[in-house]
């Protein structure tokens, strides 16, 4: 058996990369704030329902998606989370979030396509939930 000392350390980030990067999300930037990116564990959620303050401003709108074999709905969010953080956000309300319905399912499972899960959200920057330190 030949050994390669470094082969454990290249296998271990690819496996990172897999699993980071099974989720793709789109964006349209309304207003650019890249400049001032902001840590993804300081980005709020918004869920529907919830109300969002009158002082927040769209930076983007976000379409994410995912593959339903290898993401789940935590990944979903983190995800969206990050990229706000990335595009300036501080806040990013989820629109929707959901699963490949059936239809989906069936074809994907007779046809080896995959199907994916989907969500809509919103980047927000709100001055009231605080600037990054």
């Amino acid at each position: 058996m030949i050994y390669f000392p470094g082969f454990r350390f290249a296998a271990i980030g690819v496996l990172g990369v897999v699993s980071t990067g099974c989720v793709h999300v789109s964006k349209s930037v309304l207003m650019d704030r890249s400049a001032f990116p902001v840590p993804v564990e300081q980005v709020n959620v918004f869920l529907p329902g919830d109300e969002v303050p009158d002082t927040c401003e769209r930076v983007a709108i976000l379409h994410a998606s995912g593959s339903q074999d290898f993401s789940n709905e935590s990944d979903m969010l983190n995800r969206l989370r990050e990229e706000t953080g990335d595009l300036g956000g501080n806040a990013v309300q989820i629109r929707s979030m959901e699963d490949a319905d059936t239809g989906e399912r069936v074809v994907s499972a007779l046809f080896g396509t995959g199907s994916d899960r989907d969500s809509e959200a919103i980047a927000l920057h709100c001055p009231d939930q605080g600037e990054p330190e």
